[in-house]
């Protein structure tokens, strides 16, 4: 098999399973005792959700420090990538270990994009 055959393959199947959760979900939207839960669900949710609204009035800094901490991590993250994939390119070996001697190796992965 090449690359395009394996594609055309996966397409395939990503659109039978598209019409199979599409059958699934005209079920659920045709029975009353689901639609029932649903909408209690929905009265759960709001309530729920007043109660973090005020929580997070009180946490309003930590929130905060979360949010930076998040940007942080996902830039820094980045920059790792970045900096194992140049050493690898380099033909180095690239490996980190940590305070407990446990050894990372770094995993890659292609994907493809529509273009």
């Amino acid at each position: 098999m090449d690359i395009h055959e394996i594609f055309n393959r996966i397409k395939e199947k990503k659109q039978e399973k598209k019409k199979l959760n599409g059958s699934f979900k005209e079920a659920l939207a045709g029975s009353k005792p689901y639609q029932d839960i649903l909408q209690e669900l929905e009265t759960l949710k709001a309530k729920k959700n007043q109660i973090e609204v005020s929580i997070k009035v009180e946490f309003e800094s930590e929130l905060r420090r979360i949010d930076e901490l998040k940007q942080h991590l996902l830039s820094d993250t980045q920059m790792l990538s970045d900096m194992a994939l140049t050493s690898l390119m380099r033909g180095e070996t690239v490996q980190i270990t940590d305070e407990n001697d446990q050894k990372y190796d770094p995993v890659f992965s292609v994907r493809f994009k529509k273009t």
